[in-house]
């Protein structure tokens, strides 16, 4: 049998080979900041998510690349004035920081006297005040206060994400599970627990 494609090109379904695909899909309900090279942009956007939020609840979100906005890295006072009673964890497109505001600080205990943990950062101003970014390792100051997300979350999350890739064509995926930096990989397939 033949297939007459009028001049179209056809290709076999790609395959992506490293995908956090539960992770992907949550954070398409979330602050989407890829793209945003600009402050301004990034606050309306925290300020946005907060105003369809519960006070206490917290607003999580990322992408973000201060590459695209001359390099300046964010702080907690960009978000703070936006977020007095919502606690705020953003992470980098990289995956390798994340931006907390005062009140998700307040909730991990980060504070002045925090240490640095092996294999993390918790940058600072020169006075040695937390500026609200955490790397590698010391994202896990925040990571434990974050609500668990629910069974039913990770399977909307599973879907949404799922009709993602089939519209771009991803007909198979290889998932990494929970396995960022800073978390153990004794962890990392409990995303699919209980399904």
């Amino acid at each position: 049998m033949s297939l007459n494609l009028i001049g179209a090109i056809m290709v076999p379904g790609f395959i992506d080979s490293h995908v956090h695909l539960i992770p992907g899909g949550l954070q398409m309900s979330q602050v989407e900041l890829h793209g945003v090279n600009e402050r301004d942009e990034f606050v309306r956007r925290v300020k946005e998510a907060v105003r369809d939020s519960k006070p206490g609840s917290w607003i999580l979100g990322g992408g973000w690349n201060n590459d695209l906005w001359g390099g300046a890295l964010p702080m907690t006072w960009w978000v703070d004035d936006v977020t007095p009673q919502n606690p705020v964890w953003l992470t980098r497109m990289d995956g390798h920081m994340g931006l907390a505001d005062s009140p998700a600080l307040k909730l991990a205990g980060v504070t002045n006297s925090s240490e640095d943990p092996n294999g993390g950062t918790i940058m600072r101003t020169s006075t040695g005040e937390p500026t609200g970014l955490l790397v590698d390792s010391a994202m896990q100051f925040i990571l434990p206060c974050i609500p668990e997300v629910s069974v039913d979350e990770c399977r909307e999350a599973l879907l949404k994400a799922s009709n993602f890739a089939l519209t771009r064509r991803v007909t198979t995926v290889v998932d990494m599970g929970r396995c960022y930096p800073g978390i153990s990989v004794e962890f990392s397939w409990q995303d699919f627990s209980g399904f």
